[in-house]
């Protein structure tokens, strides 16, 4: 995929690099981000590709463009992580998928939609979604994702460690988990469910959007050595992990 990617970085004439293994796509700003990853997606994403959501205001931009242009093909739609609580309750990444027009757009070329929130505990959301999860990489040869990273260093919905909260997602009991879940009722998560570590390491693409001046701090934790328990960030630097992810921001790093 890599090299279709490079293509179009000279397609549109972008600068790039990489950084520890990872591949840094440098932009001017968001407005030319979101049409690099369009233009990326639209080339690599297809009918055998099970595609997968990350909420968050920055990706927002990019799931109305994709309900606009009806450029994005894909074999599946899935979902990273979730706010825990009833489908499409207000807070909900699927909701913010459902108000930008994408999920009626899905709709209308057939693309199944696979959410995470189903009206069950929260345990048991996380035990359904990892067999589903399990199923869709079995059944699509390509898999993609879009991920964002938090000012406190998160990726997907993996809730950093702090002086009050420690994330059971890191137990040794869950490390065999494509989707684990947890609460932090003190912090900003609070009821979540998410992808783990070794689901997102079995996708074949990562891409991380992240623009603006309040990612710099953020974007530079990543690639300090460190704890992932603290950074969980980091785990993009991991040999294995950094050769299928890509950057793209308009942050010099």
């Amino acid at each position: 995929m890599f090299k279709q990617i490079q293509k179009v970085f000279k397609e549109k004439n972008i600068l790039f690099h990489e950084n520890q293994g990872i591949t840094i796509a440098t932009v001017a700003n968001s407005h030319e981000g979101f049409s690099l990853a369009k233009e990326i997606f639209s080339k690599i994403v297809d009918n055998k590709t099970a595609f997968y959501l990350s909420g968050g205001s920055t990706p927002k931009v990019l799931y109305e463009q994709f309900a606009k242009d009806e450029s994005l093909k894909p074999g599946a739609v899935g979902v990273i992580d979730e706010r825990y609580g009833k489908p499409f309750h207000d807070t909900s990444n699927e909701k913010m998928f459902r108000e930008t027009g994408l999920l009626r757009y899905l709709q209308m070329r057939g693309v199944p939609f696979y959410p995470m929130l189903k009206g069950k505990s929260r345990e048991e959301t996380a035990d359904a979604y990892d067999e589903e999860l399990r199923k869709l990489n079995a059944n699509y040869s390509k898999s993609v994702a879009i991920l964002g990273i938090g000012a406190d260093g998160h990726t997907a919905g993996i809730a950093p460690k702090r002086e009050d909260f420690t994330n059971p997602v890191f137990e040794t009991s869950r490390k065999d988990l494509f989707v684990s879940e947890f609460d932090d009722p003190t912090g900003y998560f609070k009821e979540r469910v998410t992808m783990t570590f070794l689901a997102l390491q079995h996708l074949d693409l990562l891409v991380i959007l992240a623009f603006g001046e309040e990612k710099k701090k953020a974007l530079e934790l990543v690639f300090t050595s460190g704890s992932e328990a603290e950074i969980p960030a980091r785990f993009l630097i991991r040999p294995e992990i950094a050769k299928k992810t890509l950057f793209i921001t308009d942050q010099r790093i």
